[in-house]
C-alpha cells in the first residue's frame, strides 16, 4: 500500500506487482499531469457526475470524487480495471462507480499492449490483444440518468481511440466541460488523425506542439 496526499485528498494505492508501475507511483506520480488536474478540478461540482473515460487505476477519479456527487469510471483493460477496483475499495470511496467496458458505438473493441495494465492499452496495439465489452455514450446517459445538467466534466484519455469516439454526434453536442487527451504519435498517418479530430473540434483545429497534449473545452 502506498499513501498519498494530493490536492487536499488523502488516498492509498494498492501495491504494484510491476516494478515499473511501483516506481511510477512512488517516484513520479506526485508531479504527474498537473495540467490535467488543474483543468478538471475547478469545474467539478458536488451535485454533479464526473465521467472518467479511460480511468486506468483511478488517479484522477480518486481525487475528483471529493468534489463530485459521483465519478463513473470506464476502463476496459482487465488488469488495470482490477487495480482500479482494489484502489476504490481500499479507500472506501462509495461514490466511485467502476465499469469494465470501453466507451464505443461498436459492439466490441480489441485492445492490446506489450503488457496489459500499464495504462497504454490501445486499439492500435496488437500485442497481447483482447476483446473487451463496450458501452455507447448514449447508453451511458440512459443507464445512469445523465444529461448536460447533471454532468460536470467528461474526461477522455483512451490511447488514440479518441479519434473514433469523438465522431459520436451526441458526445459533440452535449454541452459540458470536456477534457480530451491526444495521442498523435500513436499514428503513422498524423494528417488523418488531425482530420478526424477536425470533425469534432472544427476545421480551424491545430494540433498542440506536444503530440501527447490535451484539449479542454469549456461548457458554453
Amino acid at each position: 500500500m502506498i499513501e498519498f496526499s494530493r490536492y487536499g485528498v488523502d488516498f492509498k494505492i494498492s501495491e504494484q506487482t510491476d516494478p515499473l508501475l511501483d516506481d511510477f507511483w512512488r517516484n513520479c506520480y506526485m508531479n504527474w499531469e498537473n495540467d490535467t488536474y488543474n483543468e478538471i478540478l475547478p469545474h467539478l461540482d458536488t451535485t454533479k457526475t464526473f465521467l472518467d473515460i479511460g480511468a486506468w487505476q483511478g488517479p484522477i477519479s480518486m481525487i475528483a470524487q471529493q468534489k463530485s456527487k459521483q465519478c463513473i469510471c470506464f476502463e476496459p483493460d482487465p488488469i488495470a480495471y482490477d487495480m482500479l477496483v482494489k484502489n476504490v475499495k481500499l479507500n472506501n470511496f462509495n461514490n466511485i462507480v467502476t465499469v469494465n467496458k470501453a466507451v464505443s458505438n461498436d459492439d466490441s473493441l480489441t485492445i492490446g499492449n506489450h503488457e496489459l495494465g500499464g495504462g497504454g492499452s490501445s486499439y492500435l496495439r496488437p500485442q497481447n490483444s483482447i476483446k473487451c465489452s463496450t458501452i455507447s455514450f448514449s447508453d451511458i446517459l440512459q443507464q445512469y440518468k445523465l444529461n448536460e445538467d447533471n454532468i460536470s466534466v467528461i474526461k477522455i484519455d483512451i490511447e488514440g481511440y479518441e479519434c473514433e469516439l469523438l465522431k459520436d454526434p451526441i458526445l459533440k453536442e452535449i454541452n459540458v466541460h470536456k477534457h480530451i487527451s491526444l495521442h498523435a504519435d500513436f499514428f503513422s498517418d498524423k494528417n488523418k488523425y488531425v482530420n478526424d479530430l477536425k470533425q469534432f473540434f472544427g476545421k480551424g483545429f491545430v494540433m498542440p506542439r506536444n503530440p501527447f497534449g490535451s484539449i479542454f473545452i469549456k461548457k458554453q
